[in-house]
């Protein structure tokens, strides 16, 4: 077929020791044995495994070990829609105060301690940031707060029931299932502190009133006085059902991430085994075909076209099996369109590592992709509960980019506001990026005839005698 190829088996080869070392063992003057007996042959590979997987344990268990010890700047809006009332004083006079400003400015004040930015803001507003992911929840202090805790106050004489005083606590886990129970978290602390303050407030006016009186103040009426805010938790817009109470958005990141990253290598063991590049192996078969003298250049053009295919394929399977299993769907075009630019950034970016850094790019592929981008995806736990050092990584983390449009395009409607639209544009510039790496990179290989077929660029003698020691 007018190509050189060389087929082999481990029944064909001799015994090790039994005829002298090939002649390329000769010419770089090692056997196997010496090889063997070489402390760098032990010592590379272990030290590689090792320092790359420590890595990752510190990473991932730093990012997850203590999530309210590492809270800071975790978003919350408040809306104070109270207009305050006439309060009776303990001597019986009566003062305007609005009760729900106090409330707030103490909620305020304690969650910062914790790590927790509470925002003042008015209703829409906090809404539109709740269902477009950029607060984790809005505290609603309800209209006619001080009033009903007036009426609360006069229940303990009258027989009127009064209307409970109301706190909303509205979150959407759409943001994140942890980040809805840090939330969650936040909402029973400021009850306690709540009907702490306001409860001892009520409980000292009413006393005083009662004593001038001279009516008796009953245990049962102290108790219902000393906790007299109800603090509910709600979710205004629930996610629907195969939503994997918001992990989805996360695991279908995962997948695309996966698909640019091992596909990108599959993809060129495959591609250099067909150019002659790398050898093939079936179990004990063997096959070197004849290097083709084909520049690094048009090696790197064909892995990225095979990539494009591979996105474009590859993203309407993921759907297809996600909606067999009854995972949500919501926007599947747009996630299609969203996954195709997805796996083709990652894909082509990791093709121009390895083109460009040969074995390490590897290494740097793993690195970047996958032991950097899980911690700091904000998938799981949010970057507001994980050490700031994650928060930075985010910034150019392509797993945290594209998990923030996957998240708006299943649950806040494909919204560009909610992240999609900065997915989107950083993914686009993480594909030019890409690709001038690998253009540039391969290019400058190709001119300076350092090729990857016989005769090309070899390593230089101080570099080769590194290797051999």
């Amino acid at each position: 077929m007018g190509r050189h190829e060389e087929t082999s088996t481990d029944a064909e080869q001799p015994e090790i020791g039994e005829h002298e070392a090939p002649d390329h063992e000769a010419e770089a003057g090692t056997t196997i044995a010496g090889v063997v007996r070489s402390p760098r042959f032990w010592l590379a590979p272990l030290a590689l495994v090792l320092v790359v997987m420590s890595l990752m344990a510190a990473l991932y268990m730093g990012a997850v070990a203590d999530p309210e010890g590492n809270l800071h700047d975790f978003p919350i809006a408040l809306v104070n829609e109270d207009s305050g009332g006439d309060v009776s004083n303990a001597d019986g006079s009566t003062t305007h105060q609005n009760i729900g400003d106090q409330v707030a400015k103490g909620v305020v004040s304690t969650a910062a301690e914790s790590g927790i930015v509470v925002t003042p803001t008015d209703r829409t507003t906090a809404l539109n940031e709740l269902n477009s992911g950029k607060v984790y929840g809005v505290v609603v202090i309800g209209a006619n707060f001080t009033n009903r805790a007036v009426a609360l106050g006069q229940s303990a004489v009258l027989q009127a029931k009064p209307d409970p005083m109301a706190i909303d606590v509205f979150i959407n886990r759409g943001s994140g299932a942890f980040a809805s129970a840090v939330t969650t978290t936040f909402a029973e602390r400021m009850s306690t502190q709540v009907n702490e303050q306001i409860g001892e407030q009520l409980v000292q006016t009413v006393r005083g009133q009662l004593a001038k009186a001279d009516v008796a103040f009953s245990g049962a009426a102290q108790l219902a006085i000393s906790n007299p805010v109800d603090v509910k938790v709600v979710e205004p817009n629930p996610l629907p059902e195969g939503s994997g109470n918001g992990l989805s958005a996360f695991y279908i990141t995962l997948l695309l991430i996966l698909a640019g990253f091992t596909g990108a290598m599959m993809v060129s063991i495959v591609v250099d085994a067909m150019l002659g590049q790398t050898p093939i192996e079936y179990g004990p078969f063997y096959q070197l075909r004849a290097r083709l003298a084909i520049s690094r250049w048009g090696t790197l053009a064909a892995k990225w076209t095979i990539m494009v295919l591979v996105a474009v394929i590859q993203s309407a399977l993921f759907i297809g099996v996600c909606a067999a299993v009854g995972t949500s769907l919501p926007n599947a075009f747009s996630l299609w369109m969203f996954s195709v630019l997805a796996i083709s950034a990652v894909g082509i970016s990791a093709s121009s590592m390895m083109a460009v850094f040969g074995n390490p790019g590897l290494v740097l592929n793993l690195a970047f992709f996958v032991i950097l981008g899980l911690p700091s995806s904000g998938g799981t736990v949010p970057l507001e509960a994980s050490p700031r050092l994650f928060a930075w990584i985010a910034d150019i983390e392509p797993m945290h980019l594209v998990y923030l449009g996957v998240r708006a395009i299943l649950y806040f409607d494909a919204d560009f506001d909610a992240g999609l639209g900065r997915s989107v544009i950083q993914c686009a510039i993480g594909l030019l990026v890409g690709l001038l790496l690998g253009v540039l990179g391969t290019k400058f290989y190709d001119r300076k005839r350092w090729h990857r077929y016989p005769g090309g660029m070899t390593l230089p003698p101080w570099l080769a005698k590194l290797a051999d020691s």
